[in-house]
């Protein structure tokens, strides 16, 4: 059954709390730096999640391509790894150029954009 006598000293506090006057102030401004704070928050989380999405989706391609490879034209495991092994840091400069670009484009560029038109 509820026990109204547990939660009577509970109440009595949030009554206290609310009806009586804070004890400190806040600046003028202090919402004002709150809503900016949590809007580049946001900003920062949504560039860097649809970062992780495009990233994904062109690793997606890149898997189904593989794979249409291995189905419709019989590629071979051991001629793609000869190339990537042959052409490793080619492959992996690309890779890397890849991402950096598609990170500054999604991510720094607009939070830059969003940084300077806010101030």
């Amino acid at each position: 059954m509820y026990n109204e006598d547990r939660n009577f000293d509970t109440d009595q506090l949030l009554k206290e709390a609310f009806t009586s006057e804070p004890e400190f102030k806040l600046s003028e401004n202090f919402t004002d730096l709150l809503v900016e704070k949590v809007e580049k928050r946001f900003a920062w989380a949504q560039y860097l999640r649809e970062f992780l999405i495009y990233l994904s989706v062109l690793f997606g391609i890149m898997v189904v391509s593989a794979v249409l490879a291995f189905v419709w034209y019989n590629a071979k495991v051991d001629n793609w790894l000869s190339f990537l092994a042959s052409n490793a840091s080619l492959v992996i400069g690309i890779n890397l150029l890849v991402v950096f670009v598609l990170f500054a484009d999604r991510v720094l560029l607009r939070y830059f954009m969003y940084r300077a038109s806010s101030e």
